[in-house]
């Protein structure tokens, strides 16, 4: 059983990636840019203006970025970056839709994250954030409680609810 600490949330302000802790020039391994990555998420709906003039909105839970521009700030390479993103896809902890100039990526379960829990969870891997959820994309109890009388694998059923597992970290 786990103890009441191993359960919740901590706060963790942005502004750990100015620290010098943050900013050693050595690799980030699968879990800093995880952190990372929910870090750069935006709290709040946004408009990013593009250089081509083009503008990008970006809602609570996603940020705008390139595959380039990920490689420099975790110093991987760009193939190692693609693959980690479609690793955290087939986990179903991410979604990513890229352009021409630039991807966005969706943090899946942002909410639960951000909110200490409030929020149950988001929408399962789609990009509009509609499917399985209400139109903000998040999951309300009604739809948790049709998961669990659906013959859905365990797997499937507590990535919904908001939980990983170790291997899925593996």
């Amino acid at each position: 059983m786990a103890k009441k600490k191993d359960k919740g949330w901590i706060k963790l302000h942005r502004q750990i990636v100015d620290s010098f802790v943050w900013k050693v020039p050595e690799p980030f391994d699968k879990r800093s840019a995880w952190i990372d990555m929910i870090m750069m998420a935006n709290h709040e709906q946004r408009t990013i203006p593009l250089r081509t003039g083009a503008n990008v909105t970006v809602n609570a839970g996603q940020f705008f970025t390139s595959m380039d521009h990920l490689a420099d700030r975790w110093h991987w390479s760009r193939g190692k970056v693609i693959r980690y993103l479609a690793w955290l896809m087939r986990q179903g902890m991410v979604n990513t839709s890229g352009t021409a100039n630039g991807t966005t990526v969706t943090i899946i379960k942002y909410c639960l994250f951000q909110n200490g829990g409030t929020t149950v969870g988001t929408a399962d891997s789609t990009t509009d954030g509609t499917t399985g959820g209400t139109t903000d994309g998040t999951r309300t109890r009604t739809n948790i409680q049709e998961l669990n009388n659906k013959n859905v694998n365990k797997k499937t059923r507590e990535r919904a609810l908001g939980s990983y597992s170790e291997e899925d970290f593996e």
